[in-house]
């Protein structure tokens, strides 16, 4: 029996209506960055389109051309962070205040994090919960030996302690204002690096303390910017902090 145009058209529309509830919209923010742009370019890889959320879209316009689109928001809040998250199914912070190191942090506002944490959590939908993945900084895991890796001056630079301290604040911050969406901080060892890694690997995920030796190890863009992804389409890991190291090749 042939359907008529009516039915066929609603056939069409039941199958494209399932297809947009499959493929999360997903929105970056720091999308310019390092990070923000390894995850963003990982998720346009699986066919995903991305919003970039940026401090300057002319800055990063080549970003276009990946299949990302842009706008312009501050990630300490705001209407336009507001409008950007308003349907955002997964949404990933990978955002810092400076594009190097700074010579000093006179005047840097350690609460940065924590506000990037409370401006998302007010704007992010929470039924059903968004999907909340935030890169964290190795400075923040805990050792083997109950140590912070940010309180070994051999480690870590006391002269960015006041970068550490900002993001140590993280954790607390998403566990007072985040509960109502499915969070997770993803953290690189010291030595996060240019590069692909190993192309066949899955990145290893560990919850808990972690040995000083896997805590300085190396890790590519790339293979964080997988296990953040993998934690955006299937995740198994929810609200805690885990470290991102590099697997075994497949």
């Amino acid at each position: 029996m042939e359907q008529t145009n009516m039915e066929q058209a609603g056939t069409e529309q039941a199958g494209t209506d399932r297809a947009a509830a499959r493929t999360p919209r997903v929105a970056v923010l720091g999308a310019g960055g390092r990070a923000g742009r390894a995850v963003s370019a990982e998720f346009v890889r699986r066919g995903h389109r991305v919003l970039g959320v940026v401090r300057d879209p002319d800055r990063h316009a080549g970003l276009r051309a990946e299949g990302i689109d842009l706008v312009r928001a501050d990630a300490t809040g705001g209407p336009a962070l507001v409008d950007a998250l308003a349907g955002a199914d997964v949404i990933v912070v990978a955002v810092t205040p400076f594009t190097a190191p700074p010579p000093t942090f006179d005047g840097f506002d350690e609460t940065y994090y924590e506000q990037v944490v409370r401006a998302v959590a007010a704007a992010a939908r929470t039924s059903p919960p968004a999907r909340l993945l935030t890169i964290g900084l190795f400075a923040t895991l805990t050792l083997a030996d109950g140590g912070l890796v940010l309180d070994d001056a051999e480690l870590f630079p006391p002269a960015l302690l006041p970068f550490a301290r900002a993001h140590a604040r993280v954790l607390p911050a998403l566990r007072q204002h985040a509960d109502a969406l499915d969070w997770l901080v993803l953290t690189p060892p010291a030595g996060l690096q240019l590069g692909d890694g190993a192309a066949t690997a899955r990145p290893e995920l560990v919850t808990g303390p972690v040995e000083r030796a896997r805590a300085t190890g190396a890790l590519s863009y790339a293979e964080l910017a997988r296990a953040v992804v993998d934690q955006a389409l299937t995740p198994d890991l929810h609200r805690t902090q885990v470290t991102v190291l590099t697997g075994q090749p497949g």
